[in-house]
């Protein structure tokens, strides 16, 4: 047989074949694969507790300091961690 032959009949066999379908559940796999991932309620604690720790922490070191500067640092924390945010989810969005 030629090459062409065989495709030929290759073709005339696929399209007279019934067409594939993919499982019902293959759908509801796939969402769950791909949906974002959400934290546990453990995981919730812990970066509760991290950042009651933190903010403490960070009361206590800036005990001295005038409540004017420890204003401008906690509007430049917030600032730089919502930018470092937006970039981060841009960067994830790209993917």
């Amino acid at each position: 047989m030629h090459d062409d032959d065989v495709m030929d009949r290759l073709l005339r066999d696929a399209m007279r074949a019934e067409a594939p379908r993919l499982s019902p559940d293959f759908d509801a796999r796939v969402m769950q694969a791909v949906r974002p991932r959400s934290l546990t309620p453990m995981g919730r604690a812990v970066i509760a507790a991290y950042a009651l720790v933190a903010a403490a922490t960070a009361a206590w070191l800036m005990r001295d300091l005038p409540v004017g500067s420890i204003v401008a640092a906690v509007a430049t924390s917030v600032s730089v961690a919502a930018a470092a945010s937006a970039y981060a989810r841009r960067l994830q969005v790209g993917q």
